[in-house]
């Protein structure tokens, strides 16, 4: 074969899979990962009450589309709920976070924090002192900063309430079936599906803060709204995101619980911010 006629051989070897890889999803960042044979790290971290079992049906969109994907159950939660506790709380939870990437030996990781799994994502990122996570995630979270909690953002017979809790070593219930369409938007099969599965935790996951600095480092942050989802608290940590130049933000057309209800939609929403 020529010189110039094995150049072109070869060049058109190394373009076909990143063309079609274009042609598939649009993402040239994925492409170039893709023709070099690099599969980045994408972190699910659930919500309260809920497990990894929430990812079951959209773990499995962003393994085809050539990511390596972990959703881990937090402490009392989920696989992990036989092994509840008063004392588990959001430290143990982020700690959670940061030895799943440390002992799996993940790094440049995208983590997705949803819900309460943004306090989660919070006290991971202050304490991330190795620099693991590379793109932090918020879906339709909260945004905790040094020193705030979960029960920083509820009314105040609320935080009362789960301070209490807290002290006597108690455990907060999941919601009432009456409200998961309203509040998650779940009804029918993926009522059905998630239902069972939710567990009590304790309500030092809602009172423990953040320790540390979430934002000490310098990295690419994104919110995802659902705005189906009409509670308010969302919508101020949404605005709250858009008004800071250290985030990035887009909207899903899709309920709280988007994972659960439709994957497609958050696989769109996910890949067009990677």
């Amino acid at each position: 074969m020529h010189d110039t006629s094995r150049r072109k051989f070869i060049a058109a070897a190394v373009a076909a899979p990143v063309v079609g890889a274009m042609a598939l999803n649009g993402s040239l960042k994925l492409n170039v990962a893709r023709a070099q044979g690099i599969r980045r790290h994408i972190c699910l971290v659930h919500g309260a009450w809920h497990g990894g079992w929430a990812w079951t049906q959209f773990a499995p969109l962003l393994e085809d589309a050539g990511y390596e994907v972990s959703h881990p159950d937090l402490s009392g939660l989920g696989a992990n709920s036989h092994r509840q506790a008063p004392e588990i709380g959001l430290h143990v939870h982020g700690r959670d976070v940061l030895n799943h990437l440390y002992f799996n030996d993940i790094r440049d990781a995208v983590v997705v924090g949803h819900s309460y799994g943004g306090c989660v994502l919070s006290e991971a990122l202050a304490g991330d002192d190795e620099g693991r996570i590379s793109h932090a995630v918020y879906l339709d979270a909260l945004i905790p900063r040094k020193g705030e909690s979960l029960a920083t953002f509820t009314p105040p017979d609320q935080k009362a309430n789960f301070e209490k809790t807290a002290e006597n070593g108690g455990m907060i219930p999941p919601r009432p079936p009456e409200v998961w369409e309203k509040i998650w938007g779940l009804t029918g099969e993926s009522a059905a599906f998630a239902g069972p599965r939710l567990r009590p935790m304790s309500a030092r996951c809602f009172t423990e803060a953040v320790q540390g600095d979430p934002f000490k480092r310098d990295l690419p942050r994104t919110f995802l709204r659902c705005v189906k989802n009409i509670n308010p608290l969302f919508d101020r940590f949404y605005t709250q995101a858009k008004s800071d130049k250290r985030f990035n933000h887009r909207e899903i057309n899709g309920h709280h619980d988007v994972m659960v209800i439709d994957p497609k939609s958050l696989m769109e929403a996910l890949l067009e911010i990677l």
